[in-house]
């Protein structure tokens, strides 16, 4: 271009040629400068829009994230409700199986907080609640505070040699009982509701796992694994009558759940028209 306007001040062209290079040109300069400025627009246009674009799929990014959290959030509701609404369901069925099983002497209040205390410790080892219920009713009938003539105390009829060894193990490992806090754990005791409750549930766990067999632990439970032991390289005597009565009470309290809950169903499920009305439906 600077080569153009030289040859021009020159004066190398006759003055025609000299108007017509000049107007040539000054029309060659505006259309550089005008692509220059169109470019620089387009340019700068693109930008803004790549910009705006990505400021707009960043806005997407975070609504969506903002939606998968509050999802997650109303599932994890949703299932603590319904964690909650079985739990409630458990112990509602819980506190009805000892209101049958108890005596009228025992206060409501209490048996709530029976209720409750064998539906956590039956969650935390894995039981059926009513086994739990079955051994209290035929070990002590509900009572609490009552002591039989060789020194077992409580709901579930713990010696106090066995409680106390039961104690110090939970002691040593906190963890056998799943409590909250191992560093500074609450040691139960064998005379409280809640502590006999646990330690007896603890008792009948490790006869479980000792012998693999309900009827042995059941056994064991009642006369001791020591003498029940002894019993078996003997050949017996077993307490049959107390294994018996355990699981009576305990195949009593299934047999109850089972009618429950097909009458549930019964009661969810829509009734059937029969072929009757069906054939009434089609000729309207």
């Amino acid at each position: 271009m600077k080569s153009i306007l030289f040859l021009i001040r020159r004066g190398s062209y006759p003055p025609h040629v000299r108007d017509r290079n000049r107007r040539q040109s000054n029309l060659l300069l505006s259309l550089v400068s005008f692509l220059f400025v169109t470019g620089m627009v387009y340019g700068t246009g693109s930008m803004y829009w790549i910009v705006k674009k990505d400021n707009e799929l960043e806005k997407s990014r975070r609504i969506e994230i903002e939606l998968q959290n509050n999802i997650k959030e109303r599932d994890y509701v949703i299932q603590q409700y319904r964690q909650r609404i079985k739990q409630l369901e458990r112990r509602v069925e819980i506190l009805d199986a000892i209101q049958d099983l108890s005596s009228a002497g025992v206060p409501f209040e209490e048996k709530k907080k029976i209720a409750q205390i064998v539906d956590e410790t039956s969650q935390k080892y894995g039981h059926d609640p009513f086994l739990l219920l079955a051994l209290i009713s035929t070990e002590s009938s509900f009572q609490p505070q009552v002591t039989s003539p060789a020194g077992a105390h409580g709901l579930m009829q713990l010696m106090p040699s066995t409680g106390r060894a039961l104690a110090r193990r939970v002691e040593q490992t906190p963890k056998m009982l799943a409590l909250l806090d191992p560093d500074e754990p609450t040691v139960p005791h064998f005379k409280d509701i809640q502590g006999n409750i646990e330690l007896g549930t603890l008792y009948l766990t490790q006869l479980m796992l000792r012998y693999k067999n309900l009827d042995h632990a059941i056994y064991a439970y009642n006369l001791g694994p020591n003498l029940f032991e002894k019993r078996q390289k003997e050949g017996g005597p077993f307490p049959e009558k107390y294994r018996a009565k355990v699981l009576a009470v305990y195949n009593e309290l299934l047999t109850k759940r089972r009618l429950r809950q097909e009458a549930s169903q019964i009661a969810s499920t829509p009734p059937n028209p029969g072929p009757l009305l069906a054939q009434l439906q089609q000729t309207d």
